[in-house]
């Protein structure tokens, strides 16, 4: 399945099979929207509703005078729990409200106790020239925003020039003397990529971590020799160059600008066991020859950009003991992630003048 075909098609039956395993082993969820529940439910209500869904099911099964009354019994205690519940929560949120309670706060709050929640959807887009309302043209509005904010055209002349003469320089991945991190991946990097890995949605392809942790290891053995072939070969996949593009609003933004968006892509999530191996391999040998600069604590293991914050803090106790000046430069890159070629998005320089 893996060993004869193309990279592409070998992907795609690599695909099929897991999703077909899947539909067979495992039931599927309904397609309705999840229920929410209400403010005041909590784990007495729900021990209350399970404690009364066993009695019934003891009476339908064996309908007795005792094991009605048992029921009856279940259904008012669940029924004063309830209401206790509901006293309770009501009396909480009437002392929680003070003077700076904004009306919508407060109606929120209402509907949520009566079960009514609001969906997200957006409902209109506006630009200069038009309104947009059916979906059809919101996602193309969105799709076209997305895409324009992430173009060359940000980009000045010069640096276009530079970048497109460098990318038609191809690259020779071949070396001399075989390198350990050049060599095929084994099956220990990729059970650790999976077990590190967090369970998020799925792309286009519908698979999970969850699926891919729960395979026999003869499938992970062809998985394996998946990943060794697109390694070997250079050949990235078509399928996994796809992914599914979801919009968040921005909070405090206007829901009718089509740049109060951000977009949140959900891609494969075997080409994202992939690169969890590749990434592992570049960060150990990166930092084992010292190539990260001392001070970036973003993305590294054991560090966080606290690290930084705690520098600053010390550099600026020290300079009011010293009676010296810091001058602390930040950069804040707008969309710095879709618009600046590998940008990092903040960062700071520090000077201290004596």
């Amino acid at each position: 399945m893996v060993q004869n075909r193309a990279v592409d098609e070998a992907v795609f039956n690599v695909t099929e099979a897991i999703r077909n395993a899947a539909d067979a082993a495992i039931p599927r969820t309904s397609n309705s929207p999840r229920k929410l529940c209400k403010p005041w439910w909590n784990a007495s209500c729900q021990q209350a509703k399970k404690e009364q869904r066993r009695a019934w099911g003891i009476f339908r099964r064996y309908p007795t005078t005792d094991n009605l009354i048992a029921f009856k019994r279940a259904k008012a205690l669940a029924r004063r729990i309830r209401r206790q519940c509901q006293r309770e929560s009501w009396i909480q949120y009437v002392s929680s409200i003070t003077s700076s309670t904004t009306s919508q706060q407060l109606w929120r709050k209402v509907k949520a106790a009566n079960g009514l929640y609001r969906e997200f959807n957006i409902q209109i887009l506006e630009t200069s020239t038009a309104l947009f309302s059916s979906p059809l043209d919101v996602a193309n509005l969105i799709g076209k925003t997305f895409a324009s904010v992430s173009s060359s055209d940000s980009y000045s002349p010069a640096f276009q020039a530079t970048k497109n003469r460098l990318e038609r320089t191809p690259i020779h991945f071949r070396c001399r003397q075989p390198l350990p991190y050049n060599c095929d991946f084994d099956m220990f990097e990729l059970k650790r990529a999976l077990s590190s890995a967090h369970n998020t949605s799925p792309g286009p392809d519908g698979i999970s971590y969850e699926l891919l942790r729960h395979l026999n290891e003869d499938s992970l053995v062809s998985l394996l020799y998946l990943f060794n072939r697109i390694w070997r070969e250079q050949v990235y996949p078509t399928q996994w160059q796809e992914a599914i593009v979801i919009p968040i609003l921005k909070p405090g933004k206007d829901p009718k600008n089509p740049l109060s968006y951000r977009p949140i892509a959900l891609t494969s999530c075997l080409c994202k066991t992939l690169e969890r191996v590749v990434n592992a391999r570049l960060v150990y040998q990166l930092e084992k020859n010292k190539c990260i600069p001392l001070f970036q604590s973003g993305f590294r293991k054991g560090r966080s950009t606290l690290d930084n914050i705690i520098t600053l803090e010390n550099k600026i106790r020290n300079a009011f003991v010293r009676r010296n000046h810091l001058v602390s430069i930040f950069f804040d890159i707008e969309k710095a992630y879709d618009r600046v070629l590998g940008a990092m998005g903040y960062f700071a320089l520090y000077l201290i003048l004596d």
